[in-house]
């Protein structure tokens, strides 16, 4: 018995003893008026007046024919902590309907929920077992300092697969546009490559070049590190206790890159003391997150790599500097949280 029922049963008996020289119509007019049935208020007045007890016998009420605790828990066996179940199929095995699995799922004491199956690298079971001391060393050897994050991302002239551009809304799709339904995919689409680095203090300037053109070690030791690093850090981090952190990039660690690093005085973390495949952990990674959505808001498509490097240009230079340096300020939160939880 819900608690309405058994609410509804104990105030109308009371309010019935008390007025029961006004008559079973005023009564009724009283609870009526608040929606409960006719039936039901004139059946328990009549209980009242044979003595009987209002509360529901144990055991009362239609039997469940399907819904069975025996039945829930061979339901629950089908579905709990497994993966890629049909609640269509099940239900067809089981000669019942959809909707019927879904309510015994959650009638349970512990409701079987649906959950969304979250991303993760695919990490070999020795990144996995390094990744928690890797972390414990970078966190006791630089959380006194402020990391300077440097990454590349590709941009594509149209991005559809991205949350938001990958629906569109139609009372009729046979009469929606194409250009709506559908998005163009060619098989080696054109795209751009973006390098930049962030810091608590701010975003470097940043690097653009068509994809084709892969930052080997001597454009990544150039372009990306003496033209845009060296000054980023000479503006905000001199004097200051900053660590770089290069991903694992074979040209990042080419040893033309760490002789300048060395002879420049950039502290950076070595290749030993790096975490492989951990990406959760380099704030950075959201950011590509962040500009990719500014950039292709609204289902923006570029029609030429050129339209493309202007509009990622412009996002860059507009984009909230406070959102950059919460992200940077995080990277040390990040690093401990895997260094007591380890990674998945």
């Amino acid at each position: 018995m819900s608690y309405k029922q058994s609410t509804l049963r104990s105030r109308l008996y009371a309010f019935y003893e008390e007025n029961k020289e006004k008559g079973k119509s005023f009564v009724w007019h009283h609870f009526r008026a608040e929606g409960a049935a006719r039936a039901t208020i004139y059946r328990l007045m009549g209980q009242i007046d044979k003595g009987l007890s209002l509360s529901r016998k144990k055991g009362s009420g239609r039997k469940p024919i399907f819904n069975t605790p025996k039945k829930r828990s061979q339901v629950a066996r089908k579905f709990n902590h497994k993966k890629g179940v049909s609640l269509r199929k099940v239900a067809k095995s089981l000669n019942c309907s959809k909707s019927t699995i879904q309510n015994m799922l959650k009638m349970r004491k512990n409701p079987i929920l649906c959950y969304k199956r979250t991303k993760r690298p695919d990490r070999t079971p020795i990144q996995r077992l390094v990744a928690r001391p890797k972390c414990r060393h970078l966190y006791f050897k630089f959380r006194e300092h402020q990391f300077i994050i440097d990454d590349e991302s590709y941009f594509t002239l149209s991005n559809a697969n991205l949350s938001g551009n990958d629906i569109f809304y139609s009372n009729n799709r046979n009469i929606t546009a194409n250009d709506v339904k559908y998005y163009d995919k060619a098989k080696y689409e054109p795209k751009l490559l973006v390098w930049v680095a962030i810091s608590p203090a701010g975003i470097s300037d940043f690097y653009i070049v068509p994809s084709k053109m892969a930052i080997n070690q001597e454009i990544y030791l150039e372009e990306c590190l003496k033209k845009r690093l060296l000054p980023f850090i000479n503006k905000h981090h001199r004097g200051g206790k900053y660590v770089f952190w290069p991903d694992m990039a074979s040209s990042h660690y080419a040893n033309t890159v760490q002789n300048w690093l060395i002879e420049t005085n950039i502290p950076f973390i070595s290749k030993s003391e790096n975490v492989a495949n951990v990406p959760e952990i380099r704030s950075i990674e959201d950011l590509w997150s962040y500009l990719k959505r500014q950039v292709y808001q609204d289902g923006w498509q570029a029609k030429n790599l050129e339209q493309l490097k202007k509009k990622i240009t412009k996002c860059i230079r507009d984009i909230d500097l406070k959102v950059v340096q919460r992200l940077a300020e995080s990277t040390i939160r990040r690093i401990d949280f895997v260094r007591r939880y380890g990674v998945k």
